[in-house]
């Protein structure tokens, strides 16, 4: 019944343009239908990943306000035409689109871009109806961590924030998806019909006049036969002379370019056929079905690759990254088929591959010891263990029986409670009496080099609390001796002008004028007291300026004390987070060139590898050899040497793909291969 609802309306929807003019048109013609109708017509259309008419449909239910089904509508967030196509749809959800969402913030099979999205939409849910924003919260932490581009980073940085701090519903901001209004997504009449994207469009159809026989052969003039037809041929050119994008992605093999895989979704790639794609999509479209979760369909591509190719060509550990990305799934069915195919003699690291074949096959194993490490981890404990931590006990518990677990768990509680000194020095003492049961040297395990650390660290802390201290004392005393220093040099002002005055007096009295000539007359007794009071006044004047010095030069000797002190604390600092941080000037190390420059020699390998890339990654990989071989000092800071192989090198060349190679100073240059960043620990055990 759905099937046919969907095939009756397929033709109306695919006439149907991206405007509100023609949706308000097909609204009105879709309005006796029932939501459960739309529905099973979109879950069929998903199916199929017919992104026309989920779209179309979409639009049709956010214009008619048709509250569909929530986990129906998150289905069709990762087949819709655009992203935002589903927005409006979800002003119409309840709590029950929490779910449904947060499952499609993880799918696999959806980018990074729509998985935000869903994530972000969850999130002004939660805030919208006050629900417990911890589930959308996880989701977020983990694109937080997963996702690269600057676009969806910010995605995650603002549904977090409306977590946060709520946004203000009555006047939501510009970017709260679930308030668009479909009239704001779309124009309101068919905007100009765009042929190609990116790239030089090639005709899927010969070139013909209206007026010129029509080339099917029906003798009819072009305009009266297949003109309309091939019109819509037009509007889905390709850059592939003599194909559309839907023949493309059906059949991918019509041309040998690994190109035309590389902008499939997940959907589109679930319809593949291996045997329709040429060897070299072969390999891309392994680690894009990979990528996307497909792994059946990854599994069914390195059987139709390893079966084409010639020997020596294909490379057998594709099938042990696989069976490590399906194992890590939890698929073991499709597990046990691969290592069917592939024989338990096939792996580079076969025990790591049956302890996970064992963790699944027998869960219940590992669960009471699951459940202790939770608790550990989350520092939860019931009153048994309140005055113990889990980890000590897992360590002292593990000892007589499996010391390689002692250690591991020692290890862990030393450096998940660092301060915890008294415990973690019996801690020690139990790694060492362990490490002889292994037959090791009691010293020299790592977790003593931490123990070291942390007390080394320690002591740097408690010396710059000291110093800390001291500053503080001398800057208090230093402030004092400015205040009593501004406080003379006020009372030395106020002197100086009473001095200044009283000279005046004086000066005033010993010059009264004219002498009249009756003689001159005797000088007053208040004269004499005037004058003592100048003596007085400037003995006390030089008396302040004396103290002012001394208070000036104990001020120099406070400052010059304060900044040897800060000057102490700023390397203790220094230290301190150079010691907390080795990891990262280790990071940060990178080749410096050496030697003079040589030719370069290209392997087979990776000549073949070249023939499989994408062109925009080709030309970066041949400039990279080529500022690698001349030294230049930009292509030295992407790279680093591979410390299990000497002699080799990797160099970033995008955030996905590196180039691998062989260079000693002076006098080689090999290059090896270009490789995908997540297969780089299976290629340098393949090289051991």
């Amino acid at each position: 019944m759905a099937v046919d609802i969907a095939t009756a309306l397929l033709e109306q929807i695919h006439s149907t343009r991206a405007c509100m003019a023609d949706v308000r048109a097909l609204a009105a013609e879709l309005g006796a239908l029932s939501p459960a109708q739309i529905e099973s017509a979109l879950q069929v259309f998903v199916d199929r990943g017919d992104e026309k008419a989920v779209s179309r449909l979409l639009q049709v239910c956010a214009f008619n306000e048709v509250k569909l089904d929530a986990g129906v509508l998150c289905a069709c967030i990762g087949v819709s035409e655009d992203i935002l196509d589903s927005a409006p749809c979800f002003a119409l959800q309840d709590e029950h689109a929490i779910a449904p969402l947060l499952d499609a913030a993880s799918a696999e099979a959806l980018s990074y871009e729509r998985q935000c999205y869903a994530a972000e939409l969850a999130a002004e849910i939660t805030v919208k109806l006050g629900l417990d924003p911890q589930p959308v919260r996880k989701a977020l932490w983990k694109l937080e961590h997963a996702v690269r581009s600057p676009e969806t980073q910010l995605l995650v940085a603002q549904a977090l924030r409306y977590l946060d701090e709520p946004p203000n519903l009555e006047q939501p901001p510009l970017a709260l998806w679930s308030t668009l209004r479909l009239s704001e997504l779309l124009p309101e009449h068919r905007p100009r019909t765009a042929v190609g994207g990116t790239y030089t469009v090639r005709r899927p159809v010969a070139k013909l006049g209206r007026n010129d026989p029509c080339h099917c052969g029906s003798g009819k003039k072009y305009k009266k036969c297949c003109y309309d037809t091939d019109q819509e041929l037009l509007r889905d050119a390709s850059a592939y002379e003599g194909a559309t994008q839907t023949d493309l992605k059906a059949t991918p093999g019509l041309v040998d370019d690994p190109d035309v895989i590389y902008g499939m979704r997940a959907h589109e790639l679930a319809k593949l056929e291996p045997w329709a794609m040429s060897e070299r999509q072969l390999h891309t479209g392994y680690q894009r079905a990979l990528a996307f979760g497909l792994r059946e369909l990854a599994f069914a591509m390195l059987l139709e690759w390893e079966q084409r190719a010639e020997e020596g060509v294909f490379d057998p550990g594709h099938y042990e990254d696989l069976i490590g990305s399906v194992l890590q799934a939890g698929d073991l069915n499709l597990a046990r088929r691969i290592r069917e195919h592939c024989g338990d003699e096939a792996w580079w690291r076969p025990r790591a591959i049956e302890f996970s074949f064992d963790l699944l096959e027998h869960p219940v194993r590992y669960e009471r010891l699951e459940s202790e490490c939770r608790a550990a981890v989350s520092e939860v404990g019931d009153e048994e263990v309140q005055a113990d931590d889990l980890l000590i006990r897992l360590a002292y518990d593990f000892a007589p029986r499996h010391p390689g677990l002692s250690i591991t768990f020692a290890r862990a509680a030393i450096a998940s409670q660092p301060d915890r000194s008294f415990e973690n020095e019996m801690l020690i003492e139990l790694i060492r009496d362990t490490r002889v049961d292994l037959d090791l040297a009691p010293d020299g395990d790592p977790a003593a080099a931490l123990f070291d650390w942390i007390a080394d660290r320690d002591e740097r802390r408690n010396q710059a609390r000291v110093e800390t201290k001291e500053i503080e004392r001398l800057t208090k005393q230093l402030d004092e001796t400015l205040a009593a220093l501004d406080e003379k040099k006020r009372v030395l002002r106020v002197t100086e002008e009473m001095l200044g005055a009283v000279g005046a007096q004086l000066e005033k009295a010993c010059n009264p004028g004219p002498i009249s000539p009756k003689g001159a007359k005797e000088p007053a007794p208040a004269d004499f007291n005037m004058e003592e009071k100048l003596r007085r006044l400037r003995s006390q004047v030089e008396g302040l300026k004396a103290e002012i010095g001394e208070q000036q030069a104990e001020r120099r000797q406070l400052r010059k004390l304060l900044a040897d002190e800060r000057k102490k604390h700023t390397v203790l600092v220094e230290s301190e987070t150079s010691a907390e941080e080795p990891a990262v000037a280790e990071e940060r190390a990178i080749v410096e060139p050496a030697g003079t420059p040589v030719l370069p020699e290209y392997t087979d390998t990776f000549r073949k590898r070249l023939a499989t890339l994408r062109p925009a990654l080709m030309a970066k990989a041949i400039m990279a050899v080529g500022r690698f071989a001349s030294h230049e000092a930009t292509i030295w800071q992407q790279t680093k040497a591979l410390e299990r192989l000497p002699g080799h090198y990797r160099i970033r060349l995008s955030i996905d793909y590196r180039l691998i190679v062989h260079w000693q100073p002076g006098k080689t240059l090999r290059i090896l291969d270009v490789i995908p960043r997540q297969e780089l620990e299976s290629w340098i055990r393949r090289q051991g």
